[in-house]
């Protein structure tokens, strides 16, 4: 399967991403997240200008979303979709490398991400990019009304370097720029609308999509 990673992602598909999470947005969002797809496009139109986004490709076929938000010159926080049907094929890992390079390449030193607490699926897939656990954050957001932790994970860009390094599948993804449109042991893992990470304190992470 040829993976293309390409930047940015067509503000026009944006409502893709909300049919992507359609799936599982019950289980991992929280109460603060958009309730409808006009609220979803509300807030990420809101927030477009602050985002670099990429678009992943699996064999042609549009099936992923990542963007990312420098917080500080020294901090930044990502976000990831796959649609269900690109999930488990071995695209979720080599598409983020790819991102996350660029995203180190601005100058960061850091990403931290914030999934809700108890999501396994999340925390595999960026201990596979190198990063760590580093806490929680108790009590910080309510899921149906109630008090829920979140889970805080760093990435530095050192360890990031070191896990690219090791890679054996660096040559089996392409990477393309495409201009802007309208403003376009690896393992997947069932990512939340939240995607990557959330906003430390603040429901709402990169530009406000939840």
């Amino acid at each position: 399967m040829k993976i293309d990673v390409r930047s940015p992602f067509p503000f026009e598909a944006l409502p893709r991403i909300w049919l992507w999470g359609a799936t599982f947005r019950a289980k991992v969002a929280d109460d603060f997240a958009p309730q409808t797809l006009e609220e979803f496009m509300f807030k990420a139109a809101e927030g477009w200008e602050r985002l670099k986004t990429w678009a992943i490709y699996a064999d042609e076929e549009l099936g992923g979303w990542i963007a990312f938000e420098k917080i500080t010159p020294w901090l930044g926080t990502a976000h990831l979709l796959l649609k269900p049907e690109h999930q488990a094929r071995g695209i979720a890992v080599r598409a983020c490398k790819i991102a996350i390079a660029e995203m180190f390449a601005t100058g960061v030193g850091k990403l931290s991400f914030y999934p809700l607490a108890g999501n396994l699926a999340i925390g595999s897939l960026l201990i596979n990019l190198g990063a760590k656990r580093e806490g929680t954050l108790v009590g910080q957001t309510l899921v149906s009304g109630k008090p829920t932790d979140i889970w805080l994970y760093g990435l530095n860009r050192e360890d990031f370097s070191a896990i690219c390094n090791s890679s054996s599948d660096r040559g089996s993804v392409e990477h393309r720029r495409q201009p802007a449109i309208g403003q376009t042991k690896d393992h997947d893992v069932d990512v939340d609308p939240h995607l990557l990470a959330r906003d430390a304190g603040v429901d709402v992470a990169v530009g406000k999509l939840q």
